[in-house]
């Protein structure tokens, strides 16, 4: 008889695995996942995330119906649209998420963590924008447009947005355990949100560089981050998913799958999309016109004008090119939102920093603004305002 566990109760239950205790069954493999039938709760996720995860996921979920829980172990990411159907699945079906200790989970992986009803990282948790080389120009916007719509509604903070989309993509932000506290990405039970209120002198981990696939065996467990110096932060290569060993050792995080969070109301989703779309601007030219035009309506009130979409990307293009240099930092205390009938109304504040090396020039300063999102088209802006009130 398994014994149902809460995510709260995790760690202790990890401590108390024998440490050397030896791998004895067959595991059952559907690429890169391995079904333990004396640990029928847990499906396991090793390696990179591939062309047929999809398929093989759904094979054994459908085989091994008692699985409620997805443990991701050394999973490096890989291919972004695979991640975000997989990310999909899990969340439809109720799944938790689990990262051990010594284990990581990291960029198309970070979807699926996300999507955990409950979802627990002990281990490492690296985000960065996305980098999908396999796709068209087209579909890897509509991968982009996935991630504005989907992963407020997984109840992914704006601050934790800011800095997917604010780290470069050869890059990889790793979430420090403060961070992990701070903006509420661990979900045992009652969800956790990150608080409103501004943290000040909680400086962010450093970027480590992004791992490239490559063919070398990978280690067995990647070093905790709190044992990483900052220089040091980087994924161990990665390993294709064909070859991916099976673990020496499982956990045994047993959690129910009847404690459901509370559901995201249409304003927090709508404020965490509106801050995303802010802080994506401070990225490179290409980066940021890449997110801009996966954010508005093909007709915008923009700025008290009807104007069509090629307008506003025309009049974003020019901004970009003139301040080549941007960072932008919402003020998460500022932001309010009202909807009706999926019609939300955004309102915050944000200061902004741009500069223009060529020309020797710089502007600060501090700037109001105000979106409706149509949160049934996949949250675009059909209204924007603003005006700098401070410089």
């Amino acid at each position: 008889m398994s014994m149902a566990m809460s995510l709260a109760g995790l760690s202790a239950a990890t401590a108390q695995t024998p440490a050397a205790a030896p791998q004895q069954e067959e595991p059952e493999r559907y690429g890169p996942f391995f079904f333990l039938p004396s640990q029928p709760n847990l499906l396991i996720y090793v390696g990179a995330v591939g062309a047929n995860d999809m398929l093989n996921l759904k094979k054994a979920l459908r085989e091994h119906p008692t699985i409620s829980t997805l443990i991701l172990q050394n999973n490096g990411g890989g291919l972004v649209h695979i991640g975000l159907v997989v990310a999909e699945e899990v969340y439809e079906r109720g799944l938790n998420t689990y990262i051990p200790k010594d284990s990581y989970c990291a960029s198309a992986c970070s979807f699926v963590f996300f999507a955990g009803r409950q979802r627990l990282a002990e281990g490492r948790l690296g985000v960065h924008q996305i980098s999908a080389p396999e796709m068209t120009g087209e579909q890897a916007q509509f991968g982009v447009s996935d991630i504005v719509a989907t992963l407020p509604k997984y109840g992914v903070s704006a601050d934790v947005l800011g800095i997917m989309f604010s780290t470069p993509s050869k890059e990889m932000y790793f979430f420090t355990p403060q961070e992990i506290i701070k903006y509420g990405i661990n979900r045992t039970g009652n969800v956790q949100t990150a608080s409103n209120a501004p943290q000040q002198g909680a400086p962010r981990s450093a970027p480590a560089p992004a791992p490239q696939p490559q063919p070398q065996p990978q280690p067995a467990a990647a070093p905790s981050q709190a044992q990483a110096p900052a220089d040091e932060q980087r994924l161990p290569p990665r390993k294709p998913a064909e070859s991916s060993p099976v673990p020496a050792q499982v956990p045994n995080p047993y959690m129910p799958k009847e404690t459901a969070p509370a559901a995201i109301s249409d304003e927090q989703k709508a404020i965490n999309a509106a801050a995303l779309m802010i802080q994506a601007g401070s990225g490179t030219n290409e980066e940021a016109m890449n997110f801009t035009r996966e954010f508005y309506a093909d007709t915008v009130d923009y700025f008290k004008k009807q104007r069509p979409k090629s307008e506003i990307l025309a009049d974003k293009q020019a901004y970009f090119a003139r301040w080549p240099v941007r960072r932008f930092v919402v003020d998460q205390n500022s932001l309010k939102a009202k909807c009706k009938d999926q019609m939300c109304m955004v309102v915050g504040l944000y200061d902004y920093k741009v500069s223009s090396p060529e020309r020797g020039k710089t502007a600060t300063g501090t700037s109001n603004f105000t979106y409706i999102l149509d949160l049934r088209n996949r949250y675009r802006i059909v209204m924007e305002d603003s005006e700098v009130i401070s410089r």
